[in-house]
């Protein structure tokens, strides 16, 4: 038997812990699942067979270190700050690592001792970043090969709730970490893209206010706003020279509207400590933040308030930060209940010239879930994660490092295994003035 172990049991892990389970007889794995306790493991193992559940601390180095030691791959769903104390367990211990994060610069700087190992460290292998990835460079690479010269890539993709669970203003609730919510957009870096030739810099003040729309047809329109740095993708996805790359996160409006109402009063403020807290109302705590400010917005944002800061409650803390105190309150008022169902919403625009024509290739995906455990974002996060698991073990990648899918031998065979869970895309193709 192979041994399979997932670090960490959160909401993205039940897809791939059940494509793990249900191919584990046929594929001789045992899976062994590891979070903070033993019972939230347990939650997702759900005890079946050739399935372990293990709880434990991650600042114990040898505990640690035992569980990495008797697998045979491990499965990153930490949060991703803690990929890297894995990614060093496994360089030494010679395991090779999945993850569905972003790959940090510290991440890429293992790339030669990753290739030393002779190791896959695979990462960007989820939804966004990862489902997007293959289903873009797939077109990019078809239309290069038909000897079309692309001019624009933008991409855009949401995870969102689906219309019959639609029951909040802000049209939003939580399928996956509140706090990347939260704190979405913050960091160092900016926020970079390429817009009709010019580059576009934003800060975190300026990113809610840049916002673009969309029709998706069926599904009416959402709004787009930047995600984190387009331009290292320029390269990745072999797009110099194009006019316009841009990646973006979709919403609901008015969403970025009234979440940019927050951000412009610090309520997102993740630095600084608010002391001596306990004991007040989130109705008060936020009423003295924004200073009134709220009661002179425009009517949707007024909507927005009335029906999520009116709340009497306390907060449940002594100190903490803004972006804490809203997370706490939106925790609860943005939960999915046991027969909600989530969707999420991914856009490629392709523009092309074409024997001197310009053209622009629409690619769409929209998959909705089955209920606030199943959902579309465990599902889509999950399964490029368990599918790509399956193909190292059996020998089916050749490249060593420190990769993400944008090669053909790995994105092919996973977006066509994707089809039959439908996960599809549907193409359009238009003739642009």
């Amino acid at each position: 038997m192979r041994n399979i172990l997932i670090l960490g049991a959160g909401k993205s892990s039940v897809a791939l812990i059940d494509y793990l389970v249900n191919q584990s007889d046929r594929e001789q794995w045992e899976i062994t699942v590891a979070d903070i306790t033993a019972e939230q493991a347990l939650q997702k193992t759900k005890a079946r067979a050739n399935t372990h559940a293990f709880g434990l601390d991650l600042t114990l180095a040898a505990a640690r270190e035992e569980l990495i030691g008797k697998a045979d791959i491990v499965i990153s769903m930490l949060p991703a700050s803690l990929h890297m104390l894995v990614a060093d367990d496994c360089i030494r211990l010679r395991k090779n690592l999945v993850t569905p994060s972003y790959i940090s610069d510290a991440m890429r700087a293992l790339d030669e001792h990753v290739k030393d190992a002779g190791l896959i460290f695979m990462n960007e292998m989820g939804l966004d970043p990862g489902i997007d990835h293959m289903s873009a460079l797939q077109i990019i690479d078809a239309l290069k090969h038909q000897g079309k010269r692309i001019t624009g890539f933008e991409s855009h993709c949401g995870g969102l709730v689906a219309p019959e669970s639609d029951d909040n203003p802000w049209h939003y609730k939580f399928t996956w970490n509140p706090r990347n919510v939260i704190v979405a957009g913050q960091g160092d870096g900016g926020i970079h893209y390429l817009k009709e030739g010019q580059h576009v810099d934003l800060n975190y003040q300026q990113l809610f206010e840049s916002t673009s729309e969309m029709e998706v047809e069926g599904y009416g329109r959402f709004e787009s706003y930047p995600n984190r740095d387009s331009l290292k993708y320029v390269g990745e996805y072999g797009l110099e020279g194009v006019e316009t790359m841009y990646r973006g996160t979709l919403r609901v409006p008015p969403y970025c509207k009234g979440w940019n109402e927050l951000v412009q009063l610090d309520l997102t403020d993740d630095v600084t400590l608010n002391e001596n807290i306990g004991g007040q109302s989130f109705k008060s705590f936020f009423e003295k933040k924004a200073d009134g400010c709220w009661y002179t917005s425009s009517p949707p944002i007024q909507l927005l308030v009335s029906n999520t800061f009116n709340d009497e409650r306390i907060i449940p803390f002594q100190s903490a930060t803004n972006a804490k105190v809203l997370q706490a309150l939106l925790e609860d008022k943005w939960v999915m209940k046991p027969d909600d169902k989530d969707m999420i919403v991914m856009v490629h625009q392709i523009t092309f010239e074409d024997a001197g024509v310009k053209k622009q290739l629409q690619s769409s995906l929209v998959y909705i879930g089955k209920d606030a455990e199943h959902t579309a974002m465990a599902t889509t996060v999950g399964l490029p994660v368990a599918i790509v698991t399956k193909m190292i073990l059996n020998g089916e990648i050749g490249r060593r490092g420190v990769l993400m899918p944008k090669y053909p031998e790995i994105y092919n065979p996973i977006l066509e295994e994707l089809k039959g869970y439908g996960v599809e895309f549907k193409e359009s193709v238009k003739i642009l003035e």
